[in-house]
C-alpha cells in the first residue's frame, strides 16, 4: 500500500512538471507571436512570468529592440538599462550561453548609440561590449547577431576615433568587414542583417563600402517582411539608401 502511494505521488509530480513545461512553452510561443506583431511590451509582460534563461534573453532582446526603434531620450535609456539588467541576469544563470552574452552587448550597444559613441567610449562601454561579443563568438562562431554586432562595434569606433581606433581599442575597418562577411554568410537573406551590415559599411565610408551597402539595401528591399520588425527595418532601409 505504501509503495502504491509513492508511485501515485511520483506520477502526479511528473505530470505537474510536464504540465508546467507545456505552460512555459506556450507562454514563450505567445510572447514570440506578440513580438512578431510589434506588441513588444505585451510580449515582455508574458515572458517575464517565466524565470528561465530563454525568457530573460527574449525579454532583454525585445526591450532593446523596442527602445531602439520606438522610443527616444530618457524613455529609451530607461528601457536599455532594464534590458541590460535582465541580460546580465541571464549571463549569471549560464555564462556559457552565447545568446545571453549577445543581449548584454546588445543593450549596451543601443545605449551607446543613443548617448553618442564618443561618450560611450569615455564611459568604458567599448571594452564591456567587446568582452560579451568575443565570448559569444568563442562559444558559437555561427551566432549571426554576435558577428553582426562585433562588425558594428569596429565600424562605430573607427567612425568616431579614426586612426586612433586601432591604437586605443583594437578596432579596424578590416575587422568590421570580416565580421560583416561572416554575418552575411550565416544569414544574408534577412532584412535586419542586410540593413545592419549596410549601415555599418556606410560608417566606414570607403567607395567600395558605400557601393556594397547600396547593393545590400537593394537586396533587402526585394524581400517580403516576415514581421513588424522587418517593416521597421524597411523604413530605415529606404532612408539610408536615399542618404548614400
Amino acid at each position: 500500500m505504501k509503495n502504491c502511494k509513492k508511485f501515485i505521488i511520483a506520477c502526479i509530480s511528473i505530470f505537474i512538471f510536464n504540465f508546467s513545461a507545456v505552460i512555459a512553452g506556450n507562454d514563450l510561443d505567445l510572447a514570440n507571436s506578440l513580438y512578431n506583431e510589434g506588441k513588444f511590451m505585451e510580449a515582455v509582460k508574458v515572458a517575464s512570468k517565466l524565470n528561465s534563461i530563454e525568457s530573460k534573453i527574449f525579454s532583454a532582446r525585445t526591450l532593446a529592440t523596442y527602445g531602439h526603434f520606438l522610443l527616444k531620450g530618457d524613455e529609451a535609456i530607461e528601457v536599455f538599462m532594464e534590458a541590460r539588467m535582465i541580460a546580465e541576469e541571464a549571463v549569471q544563470m549560464d555564462k556559457n550561453n552565447d545568446e545571453a552574452h549577445v543581449e548584454a552587448a546588445h543593450s549596451m550597444g543601443r545605449y551607446s548609440q543613443l548617448i553618442g559613441v564618443v561618450t560611450a567610449l569615455k564611459e568604458g562601454f567599448a571594452e564591456r561590449i567587446a568582452f560579451h561579443l568575443d565570448t559569444a563568438i568563442t562559444i558559437n562562431p555561427e551566432n549571426v547577431n554576435a558577428q553582426l554586432a562585433k562588425g558594428s562595434w569596429n565600424a562605430e569606433i573607427v567612425d568616431k576615433a579614426g586612426f586612433m581606433a586601432n591604437i586605443l581599442y583594437g578596432a579596424t575597418s578590416d575587422q568590421a568587414r570580416d565580421h560583416y562577411d561572416n554575418a552575411l554568410n550565416i544569414k544574408g537573406n534577412e532584412i535586419g542583417v542586410l540593413y545592419e551590415v549596410a549601415y555599418g559599411l556606410s560608417l566606414l565610408g570607403k567607395k567600395k563600402d558605400i557601393a556594397m551597402a547600396k547593393e545590400l539595401l537593394i537586396l533587402a528591399m526585394k524581400i517580403e517582411p516576415k514581421n513588424y520588425l522587418d517593416s521597421l527595418y524597411l523604413n530605415r532601409i529606404e532612408t539610408l539608401f536615399n542618404d548614400l
